[in-house]
């Protein structure tokens, strides 16, 4: 009898392991966040009426950075839609700050909807084993100069220091086919 308990929890000790590595091993490797305005990294808005059309107003934005590597020994990801993703899912402090001096918050794509701001992401779809790649996520929060195609003006400089302070206060959620695979608390970097 007692050896046959022995190898029952052999047994489930085995299928527990194996099922604990058949999750993606992935870390946050390094974690970065600024307020940008710099047409490489964020893009421009090309004005498309006026006086002014043709011309192009490079957004302010908060910006993200996000080395992440691949810790076990299988691939994770493929190529387009199955390929790995990433978003931010803001704690309650971040959403209000958000809504406080953007007027809206920036983390819920539906919110841009005729801002005339946007939104963007970098991202690797691949990750090979013991590879790490670099990520990045943007969030427009304004121009600096007045026009009807973009009516948000960057913030002053106190509220765009106060959105960075509290940048952090949030989770990077790391997505595979649209599936959640790993999370990180972007508080604790």
């Amino acid at each position: 009898m007692k050896r046959f308990m022995v190898l029952i929890c052999f047994i489930s000790l085995l299928t527990l392991l194996t099922a604990c590595s058949s999750k993606p091993s992935l870390e946050l490797v390094n974690t970065n966040v600024d307020i940008v305005n710099d047409k490489d990294k964020v893009g421009a808005i090309g004005i498309t009426e006026g006086d002014k059309k043709g011309k192009e107003l490079v957004p302010t934005a908060l910006y993200y950075e996000f080395a992440i590597k691949n810790t076990g020994n299988k691939k994770i990801g493929d190529i387009g839609e199955k390929g790995i993703q990433i978003k931010i899912e803001p704690n309650d402090n971040l959403v209000a700050s958000s809504k406080e001096i953007i007027g809206f918050n920036i983390f819920n794509p539906s919110e841009y909807e005729a801002s005339g701001l946007g939104y963007g992401h970098t991202s690797a779809y691949i990750l090979e084993p013991d590879q790490e790649e670099k990520y990045t996520l943007h969030y427009d929060l304004g121009v600096s100069e007045d026009n009807p195609q973009v009516p948000f003006l960057v913030p002053s400089k106190e509220q765009l220091k106060k959105l960075k302070d509290n940048a952090l206060d949030a989770t990077l959620i790391v997505l595979l086919d649209d599936k959640e695979i790993a999370r990180f608390d972007l508080k604790n970097k």
